[in-house]
C-alpha cells in the first residue's frame, strides 16, 4: 500500500464513508498493508503530539523536545496498538451475533472507523484543545455503526447489539492504553525533573 493510496482512502473515508467501504470491501488487503495505513493516518496524531509539546504548546515554556518526541512516540505506537486490539476482538465477538468471523475484514472495518480520530490528533498541537480529538472518535463510532453490516455482514437484527458492545469494548480498551501512556508520560515527566531540577530554561 502506497502513501497516496492511504491518503486516498482516508479522504474518501471522511467524505464518503459508506460509499468508501462499500468499494473497499472486496479489495484484497492484508494485514500488513492494515497495519501500514494505520500508520500513515496516525502521523497526524504523532506529529501533533510532538509539536504541541515540544514546540507551540508547552514547549514554548522550556526546552521539552526529547520528552515531546518520547510521548508523540508512545501515544503513536499505542494507538495504532489499541486499534488493532480492538480488531481482533471484535471478530472474536462476531459469532455472538451470528456473523461470520472475518479477521481482515474486521481489521479493516476498526482502521476505517479509527480514522478520524488518528487524523484529528493533530489538534494536539494545542494541548489545551486536544478535547476536539473526540469529535474524531465519534465520527469514528459513526464509520463503525454504519460499516458492521458492509464489512462483517451482521444480519440486521444483530446489528445495533453488535455495535454496542463494540462501543464497550473500544473504550475499555482505549482506557486502558490512555492509562498505559499516562503512566508512561508521568515517568518521563518524573524523570526529566530529576535530570533537570525545578530550574526549567524558561
Amino acid at each position: 500500500m502506497d502513501i497516496m493510496k492511504s491518503i486516498n482512502q482516508a479522504k474518501n473515508l471522511i467524505f464518503d464513508p459508506k460509499g468508501t467501504m462499500e468499494k473497499l470491501k472486496m479489495e484484497k488487503t492484508s494485514t500488513q498493508d492494515i497495519i501500514i495505513y494505520l500508520a500513515i493516518v496516525g502521523i497526524p496524531t504523532f506529529l501533533g503530539i510532538f509539536l504541541g509539546y515540544g514546540f507551540i504548546g508547552w514547549g514554548s515554556y522550556g526546552t521539552f523536545y526529547g520528552y515531546a518526541f518520547g510521548l508523540a512516540i508512545v501515544t503513536y505506537i499505542f494507538s495504532i496498538v489499541g486499534v488493532i486490539v480492538f480488531g481482533f476482538i471484535l471478530n472474536i465477538l462476531s459469532d455472538s451475533f451470528k456473523t461470520k468471523q472475518n479477521q481482515i475484514q474486521a481489521m479493516k472495518l476498526v482502521a476505517y472507523a479509527a480514522t478520524p480520530w488518528l487524523l484529528l490528533g493533530i489538534v494536539n498541537i494545542f494541548p489545551a484543545a486536544s478535547l476536539i480529538s473526540l469529535l474524531g472518535g465519534l465520527y469514528g463510532l459513526y464509520i463503525l455503526y454504519i460499516g458492521i453490516p458492509i464489512l462483517m455482514e451482521t444480519p440486521k437484527e444483530q446489528h445495533i447489539p453488535y455495535f454496542i458492545v463494540s462501543i464497550i469494548v473500544f473504550i475499555i480498551i482505549m482506557g486502558i492504553i490512555s492509562w498505559l501512556v499516562g503512566w508512561i508520560w508521568y515517568s518521563m515527566t518524573w524523570s526529566y525533573i530529576g535530570s533537570y531540577g525545578w530550574n526549567y530554561p524558561y
